[in-house]
């Protein structure tokens, strides 16, 4: 009974030539890896929605300024008419203040605010 075990080993420089073809592959897709996601900064343009975005901070700023001025205003009225005074613009942009019963009423210019 004889055994015919015929094992073939790879010499060192064909395991060197695949080692060296494994590593240029995957230098390869390393590379290509890097170039598709150095595109990717193409495909964020959002210049569209700048105008957008400018015209929100815009109304944002426009209605903070329009509370502090109604604040400013009842806060003024309060100093003038005491406790409970009212107050309300004219179509001029002038301020009113009222008391709490309507009587006296008093003006108050626009640039004191």
């Amino acid at each position: 009974m004889s055994l015919n075990n015929s094992v073939t080993f790879t010499t060192e420089t064909e395991m060197q030539a695949h080692r060296l073809a494994n590593i240029a592959l995957a230098a390869a897709a390393a590379a290509g890896f890097a170039a598709l996601l150095s595109t990717g900064h193409l495909l964020d343009d959002n210049s569209d929605e700048w105008q957008q975005s400018t015209a929100l901070a815009d109304a944002q700023k426009a209605a903070q300024i329009a509370a502090r001025t109604e604040r400013a205003a009842a806060q003024l009225c309060v100093r003038i008419k005491g406790p409970n005074a009212g107050y309300r613009w004219t179509a001029s942009g002038d301020l009113v203040c009222t008391s709490n019963k309507g009587a006296g009423a008093v003006s108050v210019a626009k640039a004191a605010l």
